[in-house]
């Protein structure tokens, strides 16, 4: 067998978490590109069933698509209504929309769906100019039509088989009540609603209790075009596919890995993903290869959970669990359950936070409740093999600081008696590594308290307080020999109206003696220091010279909390995340992380100016008018600490009295006049240079 696939590093630095805009389609396709480097690999290694119609699927080797039959012909052929049939259960068409007609023979009726055709798709038909107009059927139509044609067929003969759960078949039971899937073509010509992302699948999975459809319902996809991927790889059906795996991955990551399928030119492809990477599966002709296709149908279709890689270890709750069939006991109190280390089972109340990137951690940080109605923060996270332990071993030298979460319980995730991990998977699957396969670790932790995000601030005074409560949390953290070395919103959270840090998946230990660690620029790029994008963008442009390594210091985190702070006071127009005109709001993560390498020039020309520069005091909204005076103070600390290269960097001391001087300040809560407002220009609208052109002497 050969392979081939894509060669590059991982890029040293994650920005794949940024906050708090979600991705939209650009900077997403940005983001899956660089996912997709080096994690990518490529192997390039039923005959009885009719329509209603009559018409058999399949015919000399070929998928029949169209089913138009004499009508004399086809009465003659079709089975006698069944209503215990298969179809029955379904109740839908061959498209996989709902109906209550009656279905007979092997499949469900082949009943027209309109309710996503476009009057264009739809024909005039010259013998009834006054009547509807005909159809015209779409590819993904007929596609859909002839799925649904072999589930019905197959799930029929099985359940004579197994009319009870077979040990022999990962199927679901046969029970007459359980929700029944369909091959859907719904979304072929409408996006699935996403507010981030436009894509249209061409064929879904889904289970037909599901009634509101998104990325968080889909089971498995189907892609189909008439070019041949293996001719060309950067066909948009590649990319599209990445990005719909993607979508799915970010919406259900309680899924430990989703597979799609293409049919390009043919020829069928699983695409299988996982946190550790891409595989492309060689391809199979289907027209040469007819069964192969039926096999992939009735795993898909007839699979229970194992399936489509859903986690056993937690449950998701949706419609039909409120059914008084089913067997879930979670009831209105909560929106799912997840087994805690004793493998007794937590309410999930709410899910917290969901990290972005394909191949990242798939961090999900979620709301739960034991027993005794206390409540935890649970996280759930994929660890690099050698990094396995390591947030683990920060937080118990950390334990005890006040304003750092304290860890309750940490432990691997248990798959059927062992610890799961993207080896064991992909193991199970043949030994498929792309060359940049790192495994990763299903790991889980159990935190307190359980805050809410940052921008859950109830105040302005709230906020400020908060930052006290870091800088003094990470004084006492430096103490014990800890570099957070990754400080941005998200690693930040608000309970009772304090701050806590709550993530140390980068933190480092600094050696006896020692002031900082080495790093190759660990951080998020929005809120890194001036000082480490430079040195990262060196590091980038030689990349040929070997591992090039920095020194990272307590001062560069400090620096990081003015960048949360600045983009904090430039977005919220208001307390609990307000944002009433998203168009005005400078959105400084997404904006700065767009920039790339002038992001340190642009940086600089904000904070290292003039001490008479108003320019970034001036992009404080109306809400925060009453504080652009501490950003000034702020940012003079910042200057003076690189005008004197004989310091090393900022002090926890200085930023703690500036902020303990504003936590009681009177200002704090008298907004800016409007008619003070300036009309300075938009993070958004200046160019990446903008500020950096400026005169820079003091």
């Amino acid at each position: 067998m050969t392979s081939t696939s894509t060669s590059a590093i991982l890029p040293t630095v994650s920005s794949s978490s940024a906050f708090p805009i979600q991705r939209l389609q650009p900077r997403m396709n940005t983001l899956l590109s660089n996912d997709l480097l080096g994690n990518v690999l490529w192997e390039e290694t039923i005959g009885g069933i009719t329509y209603t119609t009559g018409v058999p699927i399949l015919i000399d080797r070929k998928w029949q698509l169209d089913i138009k039959r004499n009508k004399q012909k086809q009465k003659q052929t079709q089975a006698p209504d069944d209503t215990g049939s298969d179809a029955e259960e379904l109740e839908t068409d061959s498209n996989g929309s709902s109906t209550s007609d009656t279905n007979e023979g092997s499949s469900p009726s082949a009943a027209a769906d309109t309710s996503d055709q476009s009057f264009s798709s739809q024909g005039y038909h010259p013998d009834n100019p006054n009547g509807k107009p005909t159809l015209k059927w779409t590819s993904e139509h007929k596609w859909a039509r002839l799925f649904n044609t072999l589930y019905s067929a197959t799930r029929k003969a099985y359940k004579a088989t197994f009319p009870l759960r077979s040990n022999t078949y990962p199927f679901e039971p046969a029970a007459p009540k359980r929700p029944q899937r369909r091959w859907s073509p719904d979304f072929c010509n409408i996006p699935v609603p996403d507010a981030t992302n436009i894509q249209k699948p061409d064929i879904v999975l889904l289970d037909k209790a599901v009634k509101r459809k998104g990325w968080g319902h889909i089971l498995t996809c189907v892609e189909i075009t008439e070019s041949d991927l293996g001719a060309d790889h950067g066909i948009p059906l590649f990319m599209g596919t990445v990005t719909k795996g993607y979508l799915m991955m970010r919406e259900q990551p309680w899924r430990r890995f989703v597979i799609l399928f293409s049919l390009a030119a043919n020829r069928l492809r699983a695409h299988y993903m996982d946190r550790s990477g891409l595989i492309i599966t060689r391809p199979v002709l289907i027209t040469a290869n007819p069964t192969r296709l039926v096999d992939m149908l009735n795993t898909m279709s007839l699979g229970n959970g194992k399936v489509y890689g859903m986690d056993p270890t937690m449950h998701m709750c949706n419609k039909s669990c409120k059914s008084k069939d089913t067997q879930c006991e979670v009831g209105d109190q909560a929106i799912g359950w997840i087994e805690d280390k004793q493998r007794q089972k937590l309410l999930i109340i709410a899910i917290l936070w969901r990290s972005q990137g394909l191949f990242s951690r798939g961090t999900t940080c979620y709301r739960v409740r034991d027993e005794d109605g206390v409540e935890y923060a649970l996280k759930d996270c994929w660890v690099d093999e050698a990094k396995k332990d390591h947030e683990e071993r920060i937080l118990e030298i950390v334990r005890g600081i006040p304003n750092v979460v304290t860890l309750i319980a940490a432990w691997d995730v248990e798959y059927e008696g062992e610890s799961d991990s993207t080896l064991r998977i992909r193991k199970g699957h043949g030994d498929k590594f792309s060359p940049g396969f790192r495994c990763k670790y299903h790991r889980r932790m159990l935190l307190t308290p359980c805050g809410e995000p940052l921008s859950a601030f109830s105040s302005k005074r709230e906020l400020i307080s908060a930052f006290r409560d870091f800088v003094v949390a990470h004084k006492a953290m430096i103490g014990r020999n800890v570099l957070h070395g990754d400080l941005s919103p998200n690693n930040l959270i608000i309970h009772e109206g304090r701050g806590f840090f709550i993530d140390f998946d980068h933190a480092q230990i600094i050696a006896q003696g020692s002031t900082s660690v080495r790093s190759n620029g660990s951080g998020t790029v929005p809120y890194m220091s001036i000082r480490l994008l430079y040195a990262i963008t060196a590091i980038a442009r030689d990349k040929g010279l070997g591992n090039m390594m920095v020194e990272q210091t307590a001062s560069d985190d400090l620096e990081s909390l003015f960048y949360i702070f600045v983009e904090f006071i430039t977005s919220f127009d208001g307390p609990k995340g307000s944002r009433t005109d998203l168009k005005k709001a400078d959105r400084w993560g997404e904006v700065i992380e767009a920039m790339g390498p002038a992001a340190a020039p642009y940086k600089s020309g904000l904070v290292l100016v003039p001490r008479r520069d108003n320019e970034l005091m001036n992009r404080t909204t109306t809400y925060f008018g009453g504080v652009r005076d501490l950003v000034q103070a702020w940012r003079y600390i910042l200057l003076d600490a690189d005008a004197d290269q004989t310091r090393n960097g900022v002090t926890h001391e200085e930023i703690e009295e500036i902020l303990n001087a504003w936590v009681y300040h009177d200002a704090i809560d008298e907004p800016r006049p409007p008619e003070e407002v300036p009309s300075a220009p938009s993070l958004a609208s200046e160019s990446a240079f903008g500020c950096a052109g400026r005169n820079m002497s003091r």
